[in-house]
């Protein structure tokens, strides 16, 4: 048996692994008033949310994430 192909005229493909989690689950952004009528722990909850994406993600992408203001 004869083969058409050989190592010299087959193209190297390169691949490239891309995460999409920092894009896929970005940012927990409010609006306006939004912090004052939370629960408590839904704040504290986003803000750990969005201070773990900022430590994964924070080269991946143009979002910033936001920590909420309130006085917890």
């Amino acid at each position: 048996m004869t083969a058409c192909g050989n190592q010299s005229t087959t193209p190297t493909i390169k691949y490239i692994n891309v995460d999409s989690a920092c894009t896929a689950f970005g940012p927990i952004i409010t609006h306006g008033a939004d912090p004052d009528v939370m629960d408590s722990r839904t704040v504290k909850a986003i803000n750990a949310h969005n201070d773990k994406w900022d430590s994964l993600c924070e080269n991946e992408g143009d979002i910033e994430a936001h920590s909420l203001s309130s006085g917890l």
